[in-house]
Order: C-alpha cells, then sequence, then structure tokens
C-alpha cells in the first residue's frame, strides 16, 4: 500500500466517527441558531446537513468496502474531497444562515462556531495534508470574513485573531502530519520486515520452496479435512539419486546447482494448491491435496520425467540427475502424519531398491505393506 493511501485509510477512518458526533453538534447548532432565525430556517439548514453527513458517511463505507489498489488514490482523494467539502461548506454557510449584521452575539457565536470547526478540522484531518487544506478552505473564509463586512476596531481586531488562530492551526495541523507520516511509513517498514522474516522463516534459503517446518504444518492442517466430502491427501517422498557422489565429485556448491535445478523444474508442474518443500538435504516432500492415487502416480511421473531430461553443466560435464519417488495416500479420517510419512518414505526406498528412477506407491491398507511399482517409461 503507498503512503498516500495509507493516509487516505487513516483519515476516512478517523471520519468514520462522525457518525455519532456530526449528527448531534448539527441538532445543538441548529437549535441555538433558531435564537437568531426563523425555526423554519435552523430546521432547513439541519436536514440539509444531515443529507450531507448521511452522503459522505456513505461515501466512506464505499471506500472502505472497495478497498483500491494505490493508483486508484487520487481518484478516491477527489471524490472523498467533493462529499466532505459539502459537509464543511454547509458549516461555512452558518454566517448565511444565522449571522445577523449588526447582531455582535450571533457574529461572536458564528465565528464560536468555526474556531470550533477549524480545530475539529485540524485534530481529525491532519492524516492526509492535501484533503486537511481543501477542508480549511470555507472554514477560514468563514472566521475572518464577516468581520470586515462590519469595519471597526473591534472587528478588525477579530480578524486579525482569527487569522493568527487560523495560521497557528495550518502549523499545527502540518506538524502532526508530519508525525503521523513518520508513524505510517514506520508500520509499512515493519510489515515489510515482518513478511519478510516469516518467508525466512518458512523458505529454504537455498531452492527457494518452504521448508520442512512449515510444509509438516501445512500437511496437518491439511489432514484434518481428510474424510470431509471425500477430501484426501497424496504425499510424495522425492529424493535425488546418488547425491552424494555429485557432492563427491563437484563439490557442495556444484551439488546445490543440481538440486535448485531439479527444485525449479519440479515447480513447473506444481498446481495452485500443491506444496512443495525440502525436506532435508537431497529429499523433497510434495502434497497434493484432493487428488486420488491415480492423479498422484501421473504426476509423479511427469515429475520424473522432467527431472530425468534434465541436462546441467557442471564444471565442464553434464549431469543427468534422477530422482526416486514414493507415494501414500491419507483418504480416511484420523490419518497420522507420521503414518503417512512413514508409509511414502518405505514406497521411495523401495523404489531406490528396485534400481531408482522410478515411482512407487504405497497401497493401504495392506498386510506387510503392499508397493506397486510405476516402470520408468513414459506415460501415454
Amino acid at each position: 500500500m503507498s503512503l498516500r493511501l495509507a493516509q487516505l485509510h487513516l483519515y476516512v477512518d478517523i471520519h468514520r466517527h462522525d457518525l455519532y458526533v456530526a449528527p448531534v453538534l448539527a441538532v445543538v447548532v441548529a437549535g441555538l441558531i433558531s435564537t437568531w432565525v426563523p425555526v423554519a430556517w435552523a430546521a432547513t439548514w439541519l436536514l440539509l446537513e444531515l443529507a450531507i453527513i448521511a452522503h459522505y458517511l456513505w461515501v466512506y463505507r464505499q471506500f472502505k468496502r472497495a478497498n483500491p489498489p494505490a493508483r486508484d488514490e487520487r481518484r478516491w482523494a477527489n471524490r472523498i474531497a467533493r462529499a466532505h467539502g459539502a459537509h464543511m461548506l454547509a458549516w461555512s454557510s452558518l454566517v448565511i444562515w444565522a449571522w445577523q449584521v449588526g447582531n455582535f452575539s450571533s457574529l461572536i457565536f458564528v465565528m464560536l462556531v468555526h474556531v470550533g470547526l477549524i480545530s475539529l478540522t485540524v485534530s481529525m484531518s491532519n492524516a492526509h495534508l492535501r484533503l486537511l487544506c481543501l477542508d480549511m478552505i470555507f472554514p477560514v473564509v468563514a472566521l475572518v470574513g464577516p468581520p470586515l463586512l462590519e469595519p471597526g476596531w473591534m472587528n478588525i481586531g477579530l480578524t486579525c485573531l482569527g487569522g493568527g488562530f487560523c495560521v497557528l492551526m495550518m502549523l499545527v495541523g502540518r506538524q502532526i502530519n508530519a508525525y503521523t507520516t513518520e508513524a505510517i511509513e514506520l508500520r509499512q517498514r515493519n510489515e515489510i520486515l515482518i513478511k519478510e522474516l516469516e518467508s525466512q522463516a518458512s523458505r529454504d534459503s537455498l531452492t527457494g520452496i518452504i521448508n520442512r517446518r512449515y510444509l509438516l504444518d501445512t500437511a496437518k492442517q491439511q489432514l484434518q479435512r481428510v474424510g470431509e466430502d471425500g477430501a484426501m491427501l497424496a504425499l510424495m517422498i522425492i529424493d535425488l539419486d546418488h547425491f552424494k557422489d555429485i557432492n563427491d565429485r563437484y563439490g557442495h556448491l556444484g551439488g546445490d546447482e543440481v538440486l535448485v535445478a531439479v527444485v525449479d523444474a519440479c515447480v513447473g508442474h506444481l498446481r495452485s494448491g500443491d506444496s512443495l518443500g525440502r525436506l532435508g538435504g537431497e529429499e523433497f516432500a510434495l502434497l497434493l491435496p484432493d487428488t486420488p492415487l491415480p492423479a498422484a502416480r501421473e504426476a509423479a511421473e511427469r515429475l520424473r520425467q522432467t527431472v530425468e531430461s534434465l541436462s546441467i553443466p557442471l564444471q565442464g560435464d553434464i549431469v543427468r540427475p534422477t530422482v526416486s519417488i514414493g507415494i501414500a495416500l491419507a483418504d480416511q479420517p484420523g490419518t497420522a502424519l507420521s503414518t503417512l510419512l512413514h508409509d511414502a518414505d518405505l514406497a521411495m526406498y523401495a523404489a531406490k531398491t528396485q534400481g531408482r528412477n522410478r515411482v512407487v506407491c504405497a497401497e493401504t491398507p495392506t498386510p506387510g505393506g503392499h508397493f506397486e511399482t510405476i516402470p520408468a517409461v513414459s506415460l501415454v
């Protein structure tokens, strides 16, 4: 989220409290101005103001519901400025509705209302400096203008006093805005840092896929759904063949290049809901939610063929890695993660003992643990 959009959100969040305050203040002021103007005039102003309040609160709700991207900040800021500007204009129009030329008490009342209005505006609109300036236009004019229409030392003094108050409030508003902006920027930096830390905590630093802890946590969550509306979970254990030989011949950096290449190739075959993670060393696990065994078997064979087709240049040689894959399926509620991992691990070791570069499925439940082998041939 951009800084300006965050400022606009804060502006709206603060002004949404007008729902509880603005209508009450409008009723009180309407009752007071009826001292100088007919009740019908006061009631008309009140109804107009209540309609404007309802409109700009509706605009605020639309903004929060839309949750617009940063590129739309300017458009929404202009819309909010018009809606809330009408509210400020309605209050400043008290100069027309309530002020009686030659009536000093009505003049003081109108000026006091605008002193309070300017103070509230500075305290509530400072999050967004441009909107603060726009909100201040009508109240400032309404505060300093009327006394000048009745020339006299007292009125000139009131105008100077009002002008000085407005300048002071603007300076205060700018300073509060600077502190608010700094706080928003700090919060955004903290959010970015937290996301980076969460990513580092859940990702394998070499391959970029999720790490063992996060993978097991994900598996536990998905196992809780097994049995609900036919939900199931297939688990693959994927192990690189003869990886120790690669490390011994090309060093650990060479082995790392092979691991990264294999993972990158496998990631391209994953669905949006699949989870590929590194269990440790050259061993990986893949979670396939809502995937029956035949579909998991086909997916495993595609991965095996993809890895087998790799040609990785390494220190002048071409390395052609292969993987052995074991598959286990959880389709009954209450399946323990340790049991699922154990079955998939046994299937993977069966693939190793049967010649590597192949897929083996653990068929459960079967006495003694029966495994079905998928030969290392292309699926037609």
